[in-house]
């Protein structure tokens, strides 16, 4: 100990040499604000409940073939939750919320071709379903941003920072309202 330090200087370098900078703790991850959060669970229940008949009524074949699109389609997103985590293609949040919200969306449309796989209503219904069960486990882990990044982030532990089309521009004015508000 230094003759110019204070007694209690000494002991404070010695607790904190060992511990990590500011810079380097990890940053606490944002969360989806209580409205945004119930908005998608609404939204997602809404949806699922809208689709849920659509199983019964349809051939088992089709049923089974959507069920088996919504396994890929989780494959595909965590690819993509991979690519953007690990930073594999610089994504902006923008262009990956496109790509994401656009791979759902072609599919929705291509499901009603009469293509062998996803034709015949089985990628729509895959789509939809899919999209349902994003929103409700986004609106329950709390999720910031795309939606369909949720199941993704449940099974990988760590949220995908895209944009949402619609949602994350109602969490900014959620947050924004929030804070007017705490002032």
């Amino acid at each position: 100990m230094a003759a110019n330090e204070p007694l209690g200087a000494a002991s404070l370098h010695k607790v904190t040499k060992g511990c990590l900078d500011s810079r380097t703790l990890p940053q606490q991850p944002r969360q989806a604000p209580p409205v945004g959060r119930v908005l998608r669970i609404v939204f997602g229940l809404a949806l699922m409940v809208y689709v849920a008949p659509v199983y019964f009524q349809v051939p088992a074949r089709v049923s089974v073939c959507s069920s088996l699109l919504i396994v890929g389609l989780i494959g595909i997103y965590s690819l993509l939750h991979i690519t953007v985590s690990q930073r594999i293609l610089p994504l902006a949040s923008g262009l990956g919320a496109i790509v994401a919200n656009g791979l759902l969306v072609v599919l929705y449309f291509i499901g009603a071709t009469g293509l062998p796989v996803v034709g015949g209503g089985k990628g729509a219904l895959a789509a939809v379903t899919f999209l349902g069960i994003s929103l409700v486990v986004a609106g329950v882990r709390a999720a910031p941003g795309c939606e369909l990044m949720a199941i993704p982030g449940l099974l990988f532990g760590k949220h995908t920072e895209l944009g949402c089309i619609i949602f994350s521009p109602l969490d900014r004015l959620e947050r924004k309202w929030w804070s007017k508000r705490d002032v």
